[in-house]
């Protein structure tokens, strides 16, 4: 688990330029996250402008399901759909440490 990781990701997919490779390794990595990596993204704070790295996740999980769908294949698809479910479940049930209450 890594930001530089979804960091990396977020230019290469957003500029758009990416071989079946990549794009491979993207899919499997966001599989393969399970709620402690998205535990511990929700608890990390290196960007910014995000208040949390799950944000960045969900950025990723979002522009890759797009990609996914673009290519019909949605098994891959919703796969993806429900790792994006269970991190916006994470960020619902743990209060947001930067929000006033």
């Amino acid at each position: 688990m890594s930001i530089n990781f979804l960091t990396q990701v977020t230019r290469i997919l957003h500029i758009g330029i990416y071989d079946e490779t990549e794009l491979r390794m993207i899919y499997d990595y966001l599989r393969k996250l399970d709620e402690s990596d998205l535990n511990n993204y929700f608890n990390s704070y290196t960007i910014l402008s995000y208040h949390n790295d799950l944000e960045i996740c969900i950025e990723v999980l979002d522009k890759m399901m797009y990609i996914l769908e673009e290519r019909e294949e949605y098994e891959k698809c919703q796969i993806l759909k429900n790792k994006k479910d269970e991190a916006i479940n994470i960020m619902k049930l743990i209060p947001n440490k930067n929000e006033c209450a």
